[in-house]
């Protein structure tokens, strides 16, 4: 039993380290993680949920700066060279909206840590405006009899949890 407790004792340190290193090497040392998602290595934590939108959802890590958490999304890829896609840039707006809503203090920014580097993304008005709009035609497509595909890549394809369903999917 003591063995046991001395392994997840272990463990947690491990996966706070991890957590920390992954910051620190991102440029965001600032804050304190006050939450990581564990990507199925250890407890799963509950998504925040908005009943405003109807989105739930986790980043991958919180920072706590100044009274205000700070969303932390990690990307595998490296950044485009452009800056952020758009999809990511919403992905870091919702997890903004979620914490708002969830805490009450309105973030002014999300942070997308790329293999090679860091985006912050502002969270403005406009980025929550067309959030809003984009989770609005998500709504609509859902309950909607026939959707039509947004794009022309089977990978999108293969991963997407409509597949079966779906009449106009890339993979048949």
């Amino acid at each position: 039993m003591i063995l046991l407790v001395t392994l997840f004792i272990v463990v947690g340190i491990l996966l706070v380290w991890f957590g920390r290193r992954i910051v620190n090497s991102a440029g965001v040392a600032d804050g304190q993680i006050v939450y990581m998602d564990t990507h199925g290595k250890g407890r799963v934590t509950k998504s925040l949920y908005s009943k405003r939108l109807g989105l739930s959802g986790k980043p991958d890590y919180l920072l706590l700066r100044k009274g205000v958490h700070i969303p932390v999304e990690v990307k595998s890829s490296p950044m485009p060279i452009k800056g952020a896609y758009r999809s990511h840039k919403l992905q870091v707006a919702a997890y903004c909206h979620l914490i708002e809503e969830y805490f009450g203090v309105r973030p002014t920014y999300g942070i997308i840590k790329y293999s090679d580097g860091t985006y912050n993304v502002e969270y403005c008005h406009e980025l929550e405006k067309e959030l809003t709009d984009i989770v609005g035609y998500m709504h609509a497509d859902i309950s909607a009899a026939n959707v039509i595909r947004s794009h022309r890549y089977l990978n999108r394809c293969l991963d997407c949890s409509f597949q079966i369903v779906c009449g106009d999917n890339l993979t048949r």
